[in-house]
């Protein structure tokens, strides 16, 4: 990869005293979709905060279009155009749908991309049929649906999506797969953590494994899919 979109180079980064993440590095191409998977505890998450400027590096580098963000803050590194899409999907549970993504549009990316709510309530039937719901009356699946869609209607042109799939029926998982795939059909980049091991597989052009705060394999999903050794020792997974 000659001139990456995003690229961590020894990265180590952690929580006070705490070191999680351990001479980290990774890089991603403009329109890929990549996995980082690994087992609960590994690092997954600290490496999306450590991205997204929740967490400042003690060493190391986050470069994003060639440009160090590894000491901006979230609020900066959002205006450049990256979006993490959390776990816990952070929705205002009291405002609409369509007050949602209003919100959201106004503190998104300088760059110019974004999507306009009608655009966005077209990839989202679901959410297009309850635009005056609040966020609470949604299910987890149209909660996950509403904050890909924020990110979206914000500019964003890297999508961090942390564990969309958690906690989903498989038939949502399914359709929140559809969405990734969507992403990737309009030119997002899209960093994809998951602990589901064949979402992963199935959507990323490259897989990342992480354990205990060190990428220890990189590989296409058809490589990954191959290695029972990896698979095994570091995801749980055998064929």
């Amino acid at each position: 990869m000659t001139n990456p979109v995003l690229s961590l180079e020894n990265v180590n980064a952690g929580y006070g005293e705490t070191q999680v993440l351990r001479n980290l590095s990774l890089e991603i191409g403009a329109g890929e979709v990549v996995s980082l998977v690994g087992r609960n505890g590994a690092g997954k998450t600290t490496t999306l905060r450590t991205i997204l400027g929740i967490i400042t590096p003690t060493s190391g580098t986050v470069a994003y279009r060639d440009e160090d963000i590894s000491a901006i803050e979230a609020t900066e590194t959002v205006r450049r155009g990256i979006a993490l899409v959390p776990e816990e999907r952070r929705i205002f549970p009291e405002l609409t749908v369509r007050e949602n993504l209003e919100l959201a549009a106004l503190g998104g990316a300088d760059s110019g991309n974004a999507l306009s709510l009608e655009e966005v309530l077209g990839m989202f039937e679901n959410l297009a049929e309850r635009t005056e719901n609040s966020g609470s009356s949604l299910s987890g699946g149209e909660q996950q649906m509403l904050a890909i869609a924020r990110a979206l209607v914000g500019g964003a042109e890297l999508i961090l999506l942390d564990e969309p799939t958690e906690g989903l029926a498989p038939f949502i998982v399914q359709d929140v797969m559809d969405i990734v795939r969507q992403l990737n059909d309009r030119g997002i980049t899209v960093l994809l953590v998951e602990q589901n091991v064949h979402v992963g597989l199935e959507l990323a052009d490259r897989n990342y494994v992480i354990n205990q705060g060190e990428i220890v394999y990189e590989g296409t999903s058809a490589e990954l899919e191959a290695d029972e050794d990896i698979l095994e020792q570091y995801l749980g997974v055998t064929n």
